[in-house]
């Protein structure tokens, strides 16, 4: 018999940032005023890694190239869907989120949210710590809240020179 935990699909969300140490966050597609973090599926045979460059890729239309450190944040969250995606049904029935810093290397223009067929976001934006806690979508904050904590403390260790 399988635990709850065995329904949650594996998930990294991914705090992209840039030289001033903003955060990006996205507007979905046809929902807005939702905003959060890019996040996706780890996908077999991916390691999280993988999948953290992939979704950058998938959903900002960003080149591998064009990221630095990608640094695991030691924070999770785990959360049911209100309403189970059409792929999701019969398999899982929420998501277990990695959270991961990114460090983005290139410029504003190579984001490009039309890269693929179906995008992700309508919009993005760079936001303070501070401002992705009152503009990311009221259902996702907690979730964010450790992991922006991570990210402030990661950001502080790296720029002091200790990592």
């Amino acid at each position: 018999m399988s635990n709850e935990n065995d329904r949650l699909r594996p998930n990294v969300c991914i705090l992209l940032y840039n030289a001033e140490r903003k955060l990006l966050l996205g507007e979905r597609l046809g929902e807005a005023g939702h905003w959060q973090f890019p996040q996706g599926g780890i996908d077999k045979p991916d390691t999280p890694e993988r999948a953290v460059v992939r979704e950058i890729y998938e959903e900002l239309g960003v080149e591998e190239h064009l990221l630095g450190r990608i640094e695991a944040l030691n924070v999770t969250h785990t959360y049911l869907w209100d309403t189970v995606p059409d792929y999701a049904v019969g398999r899982w029935i929420g998501q277990a989120q990695t959270f991961w810093s990114v460090e983005f290397l290139g410029a504003d223009t190579d984001i490009v949210l039309e890269r693929h067929d179906t995008p992700e976001f309508q919009a993005w934006q760079w936001c303070s710590s501070f401002a992705v806690e009152q503009i990311a979508a009221e259902k996702r904050r907690d979730g964010y809240k450790k992991a922006l904590r991570a990210f402030e403390a990661t950001v502080e260790r790296v720029d002091s020179g200790k990592s």
